[in-house]
């Protein structure tokens, strides 16, 4: 597979996950992961469509993504789709939970600092402004994780928690929240 042909698939891609997986391996398997971060921009007119893969790409293959760790970080300050940080958002918890265990974990000394400031404005940002409680409940698991070292996060999820579970969400969102509530307050 070639950069081109990528982008022509992702440009017909629907949400089928047999295919979001059989894209996300083949940019791992074919070395495009560059090429699909790029597409993940919101001028590439694919970018969900690539975020999507890229989640793909980070589940199956998260050792062959940590070299593009910066540029996953610099996703999440762009403005793009609530789809598309669906998938970001994942990957912020599957990385957050990974750097704040307390077995030694290679993204401990892969995850810089300034990675971790964008992740958690990106899952701040869908916190505040989405109201698709998937997104919502990925950035609250990575706000609990970056919460261990990012001392001002708890007393600003704490509130916004709050207000959210007196919001119309799913039993869902109020699950994962009232545990990471209990979680901090503990």
């Amino acid at each position: 597979m070639t950069a081109q042909e990528l982008l022509k698939q992702l440009q017909q891609l629907k949400a089928y996950k047999k295919d979001r997986v059989r894209l996300g391996e083949a940019a791992v398997f074919n070395h495009l992961l560059p090429d699909l971060l790029h597409l993940c921009h919101p001028s590439s007119g694919v970018s969900h469509q690539a975020a999507w893969c890229l989640e793909q790409s980070f589940l199956l293959h998260e050792k062959a993504c940590y070299p593009f760790l910066s540029q996953i970080s610099e996703l999440f300050v762009l403005h793009l789709s609530s789809s598309a940080m669906r998938s970001l958002c994942k990957i912020a918890s599957i990385c957050a939970k990974s750097y704040y265990n307390s077995k030694a974990h290679p993204i401990q000394e892969i995850l810089s600092y300034t990675m971790r400031e964008k992740m958690v404005e990106g899952c701040f940002q869908q916190l505040i402004t989405t109201d698709k409680t998937a997104n919502m409940a990925f950035s609250v698991y990575s706000l609990y994780e970056f919460g261990k070292e990012f001392h001002w996060i708890y007393p600003e999820l704490i509130p916004i928690l709050n207000q959210k579970l007196q919001e119309n969400y799913g039993n869902g969102f109020k699950s994962s929240a009232k545990k990471i509530l209990a979680k901090i307050e503990s």
